[in-house]
């Protein structure tokens, strides 16, 4: 192991403000006392800006304008950054509030570690002039901390300030005085306040599944990816874990890891947790991820649930018990959901849980089908659809279900889109039906 150099940065202001007549420029700075101020500014006035992604409307909470002429607004699942007069302006500023805040399907804008330092989500901060479109991809963001700490971005560690180009769904930036470590496998920040137990998981866990996934669906592109894991220690109930490109990251929003380490349940979930997490790092392409659209989630998600499911079999056989026992549930709360609409409209319907165990289920009986014949597997499979994604502008799930009916049989694949597609008249019989011939 060996620590990351610290590289200096020697501009003291933003590298010049917004240029670009469409572009909104950030600039985010913690103060010495721990407040964080976040500031848009543009080319030319504006009347409005709107943000990428908006899963709900906290920010209208979370963040306060720091003079009163301005607020957030929310329309139809939409919020924007007003002048209360409605006359137009070209820089604003706000008060954030750095604590965690769980969005649905999305990642949190705050994650906090229990030494005091901090990973940040940039796409939370993207914002557009008037209305946010598929043109408007790039964003210059600036960030500036106290003496004592430094910031992290993409592998690089800066002190006092940074700027960059960010773009995508953004990426995650931390703040703290934490060092990381590179190990052969990630860059690491690991919260040293979580438990022993999650440590060593983290230190030997991950790089198993690493090596675990490279091998069925090739190296990971480009720099090494940085591995954030972070423990809030507060009074809270919940966890969350991601990817972006080249970072994957699991906060936990507890206060009570000690107690549960000693529960082999939870040892197992987390084992789960990450298995599924480091699939996502190596199902993405050269070209980033492959996904589609919300409604063919059970595609990308239901692969990382399937591919979690063979790594802990394989890596880990003693959970074997576990692992069958979460799919009998997983059967079970699929063939429940599926009682009132199809799969494909899960989304819309508030259910996105069902693109898990329900995707599971999918690419479980694909997996069983392509091993029958002998000639390719789940990961061969996904290769093959990445492959064909990546200079295509078909459906994803079109393409991967069309690759899989070439190599297991149409009659599968029929039933596959039966129970994404239609409303089923009894789930349960439907689903069984994916892994049998009755």
């Amino acid at each position: 192991m060996k620590i990351v150099k610290f590289i200096l940065l020697f501009s003291l202001s933003f590298p010049t403000w917004a240029t670009d007549e469409s572009m909104v420029d950030i600039s985010v700075v913690k103060s010495k006392d721990g407040k964080w101020t976040l500031t848009y500014q543009t080319q030319k006035p504006v009347f409005r800006l709107s943000f990428v992604r908006n899963p709900d409307d906290s920010r209208i909470e979370r963040w306060k304008p720091t003079i009163s002429d301005f607020e957030i607004v929310s329309t139809e699942n939409q919020e924007y950054l007003i002048r209360k007069d409605g006359s137009s302006f070209a820089q604003v500023s706000l008060h954030l509030t750095p604590t965690y805040k769980h969005l649905s399907k999305d990642y949190a804008p705050f994650s906090p570690y229990s030494d005091g330092g901090v990973l940040i989500y940039t796409g939370r901060l993207f914002a557009c002039i008037n209305q946010c479109l598929d043109e408007v991809n790039s964003w210059r963001l600036f960030m500036q901390v106290p003496e004592g700490e430094h910031i992290i971005v993409a592998g690089n560690v800066y002190k006092g300030e940074a700027s960059w180009i960010d773009s995508d769904d953004g990426m995650n930036i931390y703040v703290g005085s934490q060092q990381p470590i590179v190990t052969q496998n990630v860059i690491a920040v690991i919260d040293s306040g979580l438990p022993e137990k999650i440590k060593l998981s983290l230190d030997s866990d991950i790089p198993n599944l690493m090596n675990y996934f490279e091998q069925r669906l090739g190296e990971l592109e480009g720099v090494k990816p940085t591995l954030f894991a972070s423990y809030a220690n507060i009074d809270g109930h919940s966890s969350q874990g991601g990817t972006l490109s080249n970072q994957i990251f699991m906060h936990w929003n507890l206060n009570n890891l000690n107690e549960k380490v000693t529960d082999n349940k939870f040892l197992n979930n987390t084992i789960w947790f990450f298995a599924h997490e480091v699939a996502h790092l190596y199902q993405r392409s050269s070209q980033g991820e492959t996904y589609g659209e919300r409604h063919e989630s059970w595609l990308h998600e239901g692969h990382a649930d399937w591919s979690a499911t063979l790594a802990l079999l394989e890596l880990y056989p003693e959970t074997s018990e576990y692992v069958a026992n979460k799919i009998n549930r997983f059967r079970t709360h699929c063939a429940t959901g599926l009682d009132n609409f199809p799969l494909v409209e899960a989304a819309d319907k508030g259910r996105f849980d069902l693109y898990y165990t329900c995707g599971l289920l999918i690419h479980q009986a694909i997996d069983l089908k392509l091993r029958e014949k002998g000639k390719k597997d789940i990961y061969s499979l996904w290769v093959d659809f990445r492959r064909q994604a990546e200079k295509s502008d078909v459906k994803r799930s079109e393409i991967f279900l069309s690759h899989a009916e070439k190599w297991t049989s149409k009659d599968l694949v029929n039933r596959i889109k039966e129970v994404i597609g239609t409303k089923l008249s009894n789930p349960d019989k439907t689903l069984n039906h994916l892994v049998t011939d009755e």
